[in-house]
C-alpha cells in the first residue's frame, strides 16, 4: 500500500512548518542579540572601571574597540584626565560584573544595565571597594553592536 498525501494536507503541513520557522526566527535573533549586547556592555563597563598605572590606556583601548568611532573619541577624551590623575597617584582599579541585563532592545538599539564590584588600591592606603551601577547604550551598525554611551545609574 502506498501512502499519498492529499494536496490540501500537504499545503497545510508546509504552511505550518514555514510559519513555525518564520515565527521563531525573530525569537532566536532577539535571544542572540540579548546575549551579545549584555556581553559587550559588561566588557565595556569593566574596562571603563579598570586602571593600572603601568599601562594607563590599556583598558580604555580595550573599551573603545567595542564603541562607535564618535563614542570612542568622546570616551578617550573623558578618561584622559582621570587616567593621568590615577597614574600620577599610582592608583590601580579593577572591576568585575556582578549582574547585567537588557533594559530595552530593538533591531537597531539596546540599553543594558549592570552592577559591578570595583576595588581601588594605592600605595600605603587600604583597598577601597565599591558597587558601581552603569547603563550602557548600544546601536547596531552594519550588523555589529557598538557602544554609544556608558553612564552611571543613579538611585532615585
Amino acid at each position: 500500500m502506498r501512502f499519498v498525501m492529499h494536496p490540501v494536507t500537504l499545503a497545510v503541513v508546509a504552511a505550518a512548518v514555514i510559519g513555525y520557522t518564520q515565527w521563531t526566527v525573530p525569537d532566536r535573533t532577539l535571544n542572540s542579540d540579548s546575549v551579545e549586547v549584555t556581553g559587550i556592555a559588561s566588557s565595556v563597563a569593566e574596562a571603563s572601571a579598570t586602571f593600572t598605572p603601568q599601562d594607563p590606556t590599556a583598558s580604555i583601548d580595550r573599551a573603545t574597540q567595542m564603541m562607535s568611532p564618535e563614542s570612542a573619541e568622546r570616551f578617550k577624551a573623558d578618561f584622559a584626565t582621570v587616567a593621568k590623575d590615577l597614574g600620577g597617584r599610582n592608583v590601580s582599579a579593577q572591576a568585575s560584573t556582578v549582574s547585567a541585563g537588557v533594559e530595552a532592545i530593538g533591531p537597531e538599539a539596546a540599553r543594558v544595565g549592570g552592577v559591578l564590584r570595583g576595588t581601588q588600591s594605592s600605595p600605603g592606603q587600604p583597598t577601597d571597594s565599591a558597587v558601581l551601577a552603569l547603563r550602557v547604550s548600544l546601536s547596531k551598525t552594519d550588523g555589529r553592536w557598538l557602544v554609544e554611551d556608558v553612564s552611571p545609574l543613579h538611585s532615585r
